[in-house]
């Protein structure tokens, strides 16, 4: 249920294929006034089934019209453009479920391969969506074109969720070989794989508040490990084991991006856990889109180009998290980094709040205090 980046509007997908606009701007009301969230326009595409559910919605960053997509677990992507819907500057009243009215029709409609979508994110630019498939599959969807143009296989099962780092050079996946892989946009395959959960990820997300640029003076709470001069993200993953885990991410330094060897061997310092059966040298050389051998897998990945095959373990780069701790008795599905806390949600719908270490001193350890909804 992504909010729109002024805060007023809201998307909700739902289970029967119903795609819902809120306004939020109720709740700014004076005290008094109803603060319930109100259905700007309702909207479900055309030929669903009873079997047809919305699995994620997104906005479109930067889109000169506010602009957002509906993926289902049909395979189908729906991009709408919320002037459309509302009647913005038309005079028109809201739409409501069921109207036949054409303005409902989508933009634009892109299908993929991969035995449906469960999850989508944009690029910062918005001129990319990665789509975490049913099949195993992370899928990179040109926007413009609505053609897949790169992505990678997962080492085994669906993969659940997605997020791309806050630059766009980065998509995080998580799924159900309980792995965080990170696959690399320039490289064009996954550049490492976080090992620390034990059960299904449920959900990534990077904290833009916690990374790191080259030559910064803030890096609080950052592994000393880490090399000063390349840029550091943070990435948080919660899984169905009801664990919370983070990971520090180093970056190649400027003018390194070709080298793949400068780039494994910076990453393998990010943390002192880091378990790798393969040399570096073997993945520098021509990378695992490069004729490396993949273990088998019987899962149709379709004819999209650019799809890197799944690793075999010993060729994986593969690294621990700083930190993994038990936040839920419940499994987890989803999470939300902000400035001063993290967002938690468990399968029963239990959110909680998870304040940032104030001090240095207590910047590396465990989420301070939480408070529970």
């Amino acid at each position: 249920m992504p909010a729109k980046s002024d805060g007023v509007d809201l998307l909700v997908g739902l289970g029967d294929g119903t795609v819902l606009l809120l306004s939020l701007r109720a709740n700014l009301s004076p005290p008094g006034v109803s603060s319930k969230p109100s259905v700007v326009a309702s909207v479900q595409p055309e030929g669903v089934s009873e079997s047809t559910r919305c699995t994620a919605v997104a906005w479109v960053p930067r889109s000169e019209a506010a602009m957002f997509v509906a993926a289902f677990n049909t395979g189908s992507i729906y991009v709408y453009k919320k002037a459309h819907l509302t009647g913005e500057g038309s005079g028109k009243f809201s739409l409501s479920l069921g109207s036949s009215s054409k303005s409902q029709a989508p933009s634009a409609t892109i299908t993929i391969s991969g035995g449906g979508i469960n999850d989508v994110a944009l690029a910062p630019d918005g001129k990319q969506l990665a789509a975490a498939c049913r099949d195993g599959a992370l899928r990179l969807v040109d926007l413009g074109t609505g053609t897949v143009v790169a992505g990678f296989a997962s080492y085994y099962g669906a993969l659940l969720c997605c997020a791309f780092s806050p630059d766009g050079k980065y998509v995080a996946a998580g799924g159900e070989d309980d792995l965080v892989s990170v696959y690399g946009l320039a490289e064009r395959y996954p550049v490492l794989h976080g090992e620390g959960h034990r059960s299904w990820v449920s959900r990534v997300a990077w904290d833009p508040w916690a990374g790191s640029e080259p030559g910064s003076g803030s890096r609080r709470g950052l592994s000393e490990q880490l090399l000063p001069a390349t840029r550091i993200y943070r990435l948080g993953s919660a899984g169905q084991d009801c664990q919370l885990c983070l990971w520090d991410v180093q970056a190649p330094g400027e003018g390194d991006i070709n080298s793949t060897a400068a780039m494994l061997a910076q990453l393998s310092m990010a943390t002192g856990g880091m378990k790798r059966n393969g040399s570096v040298g073997t993945l520098a050389a021509g990378g695992p889109a490069g004729g490396g051998s993949a273990h088998d897998r019987k899962a149709s990945l379709g004819k999209s180009n650019g799809i890197c095959p799944s690793l075999p373990r010993a060729d994986m780069l593969i690294i621990q998290p700083i930190m993994e701790h038990r936040v839920h008795v419940e499994p987890m599905s989803d999470l939300l980094f902000t400035e001063d806390a993290i967002f938690t949600v468990d399968h029963t719908g239990n959110i909680r709040v998870w304040l940032r270490p104030q001090s240095d001193a207590a910047a590396a350890g465990s989420p301070g205090a939480a408070a529970e909804h």
